[in-house]
């Protein structure tokens, strides 16, 4: 499984290096640039996967019962739903990447400045938030429906659109994915931000944004919380 990961990891990284030899930029950023905004959705994608990955299981529990004991022990449940069942294999891809990561954009970006560096952790960081936000909608369909597998899913797949800039989409597409699911947001602003790219408004609609999206799924959870109806009772 970890050997898996690392090979995906790096066909797509040998890809965009191959690309640099026959094109000069994607969406107006060159190679070096759209390599950044890869690293950056790899690494919001390791850490909820690392962290996150009791989501997966929730469905089985909720549906034998055992969701139950969840609610009824000390721990919140909302934490013991979402990091229940850390995945350690990601362990051992996150420290290389964290390593990797450091020294390219230190390579690639060498007049880098401490402010974008601060900047680029901070909106990181609000990434992070909105991936915990779909993560708990993604349990109030468990609770309400039993089935997390195909939302979750879905989210891993509008996840990856993170992978390129949102410039390569066009309008209004560019628009859904960056506001209304906030994909660009969480995966390309941080990059954007480090490259020296994103005005203050931006960053600051961009944290907004980050938050209400957070403070939406705990409301969400509160109200599936309230709907679910015990499978031993």
């Amino acid at each position: 499984f970890f050997i898996g990961k690392i090979i995906r990891f790096l066909s797509f990284f040998v890809i965009l290096l191959l690309l640099k030899n026959n094109t000069k930029s994607i969406a107006g950023y060159t190679i070096d640039e759209a390599l950044i905004f890869y690293l950056t959705f790899n690494y919001i994608d390791v850490v909820a996967q690392m962290f996150l990955r009791g989501v997966y299981m929730l469905s089985g529990k909720v549906r034998s019962g055992e969701f139950d004991f969840f609610l009824i022990r000390p721990i919140s449940p909302l934490f013991r739903s979402l990091a229940g069942s850390p995945d350690f294999n990601d362990v051992l891809l996150f420290i290389p990447l964290t390593i990797f990561s450091a020294w390219y954009i230190a390579v690639a970006l060498p007049h880098l400045t401490l402010q974008h560096v601060m900047l680029y952790l901070l909106l990181l960081a609000n990434g992070l938030l909105i991936s915990l936000a779909f993560h708990i909608f993604v349990l109030c369909v468990g609770i309400v429906s039993t089935e997390i597998d195909n939302t979750i899913m879905l989210y891993r797949d509008l996840s990856k659109m993170g992978q390129f800039p949102m410039e390569i989409y066009r309008e209004p597409l560019r628009g859904i994915i960056t506001f209304v699911i906030p994909v660009g947001i969480m995966m390309s602003v941080p990059a954007k931000v480090l490259l020296g790219f994103s005005s203050g408004p931006l960053i600051v609609i961009s944290i907004g944004i980050g938050i209400l999206v957070f403070l939406l799924s705990l409301f969400t959870w509160d109200q599936a919380l309230k709907r679910y109806t015990s499978a031993s009772s």
